[in-house]
């Protein structure tokens, strides 16, 4: 282990190279550049977005995909009792 603490140690007494140097103001101008030149959403983009959504969430609630029922059994400590483990493994012999 001691071989991989002396080549980390060469690692960090090397200087670094100048693109890594310079990374970050390349990286920041470039998503100046973006933002500057990108087009943003049109308002009736928008407007067809925040339809659309009130659309699907009025259609979801008036037709259901499945009819409400209540469970069978009520069980207070997480899965129902048909579902144990000493259930599931019993072989019913």
């Amino acid at each position: 282990m001691s071989n991989i603490d002396d080549m980390l140690d060469g690692l960090r007494a090397v200087p670094l190279p100048t693109r890594l140097m310079t990374i970050d103001e390349a990286v920041l101008s470039q998503l100046t550049d973006r933002q500057a030149n990108s087009a943003p959403l049109s308002g009736g983009m928008i407007g067809f977005a925040i339809i659309a959504a009130v659309g699907m969430g009025l259609v979801s609630t008036v037709v259901p995909s499945t009819t409400a029922r209540a469970a069978s059994s009520l069980s207070p400590f997480g899965a129902p009792a048909a579902l144990a483990p000493s259930t599931l493994l019993d072989s019913g012999a």
